[in-house]
């Protein structure tokens, strides 16, 4: 905080509270005070952690982070304010990434918000302002110039591209089930080999984790705050379209369905295009990938647990989500 505040006094770090145990990071909120100039000034900040004992990734560069973070604070895209970033674990154990806090409402992973909950419990016609905003956001993001904001070093120029994402998939895949991929994934890698577009679309500043329990809500769901920035990269902004979609259309394919106030497939689709400026470029071989990669986490995930001594019916077997993947290759070969 110095370099912030090179003139303040008595600096005071106040209790460290955990909302919650992250699987892709840990997270810390706590208050700063200090004395600057002789007035008393306050902050809440946000530590960003690698989880303790592991997690979803097998290497977290939180620089990587704080440089998206700071990028994009520059745009007209809400994301948390990066501070700094401390690397030397004698301070609390870990390296951290601190950040100021956007203050506002996060939806919840579990239950999912096609379940219950206040966008659940929304007007129809709060739910689709909802959608329509997130998908035009997400827009916004890939209209960026990457290039212009120094974030071509997210991905550098030689591993660009859709064969370099279809390898990094299927390292990572490789690595989160310990070498035991189950078919669907190692069918759905191969078909999306084949089903590769020519020519891809353009390359856009990929978020990686699209979803709305990633962002921060105000009162009347405007947007304060995009998080969670560890999956950018630079590659088909057809990624991302396909994660929210495909992943949010695998929520609501359960007993309770969809929010009434969402739109559906297309119309989605039709919204990103329009605010984007061009069409959706072969859609399909993008949502399997997408959704390989989202199963890939998620088996991480269950493999964490299940060596956690959690055993509950849903992490065994096969998943919602590897039964769209086997279902839109079916549906596409036919």
């Amino acid at each position: 905080m110095g370099a912030q505040h090179p003139r303040a006094t008595d600096l005071r770090l106040g209790p460290l509270r955990k909302p919650s145990t992250g699987y892709s990071s840990e997270t810390l909120l706590f208050g700063l005070t200090w004395t600057e100039d002789g007035v008393d000034k306050e902050d809440e900040l946000v530590a960003r952690l690698p989880p303790a004992g592991g997690g979803i990734f097998p290497v977290y560069d939180l620089n990587r982070q704080a440089e998206v973070q700071r990028a994009l604070a520059t745009t007209a895209i809400p994301v948390a304010e990066p501070l700094a970033v401390e690397l030397d674990e004698s301070w609390i154990g870990a390296p951290f990434f601190v950040m100021r806090r956007v203050p506002g409402t996060v939806l919840p992973d579990t239950p999912s918000y096609v379940i219950s909950g206040a966008l659940h419990d929304a007007a129809p016609d709060v739910q689709e302002r909802v959608q329509r905003d997130f998908v035009h956001t997400l827009a916004d993001v890939h209209a960026l110039d990457w290039d212009g904001l120094g974030l071509g070093v997210l991905t550098p120029s030689g591993e660009r591209g859709l064969a370099h994402d279809l390898d990094r998939a299927e390292v990572y895949v490789q690595w989160s089930t310990d070498g035991d991929v189950p078919t669907v994934i190692t069918d759905a890698l191969a078909w999306a080999r084949a089903h590769r577009p020519d020519p891809e679309p353009p390359l856009s500043l990929i978020w990686g984790d699209p979803r709305l329990g990633n962002i921060v809500y105000g009162d009347d769901w405007s947007q304060h705050g995009l998080l969670d920035w560890e999956m950018a990269s630079i590659g088909p902004a057809e990624l991302d379209l396909a994660w929210f979609v495909g992943v949010h259309e695998v929520s609501a394919s359960g007993p309770d369905g969809d929010l009434p106030g969402f739109v559906g497939h297309d119309d989605v689709l039709a919204l990103w295009s329009a605010r984007l400026g061009r069409p959706v470029i072969e859609y399909g071989c993008f949502e399997v990938l997408s959704l390989v990669r989202a199963e890939s986490i998620f088996l991480r995930i269950r493999a964490m647990l299940l060596a956690a001594g959690v055993d509950e019916p849903w992490l065994r077997g096969a998943t919602p989500t590897q039964r769209r993947i086997a279902q839109l290759i079916e549906t596409q070969q036919t």
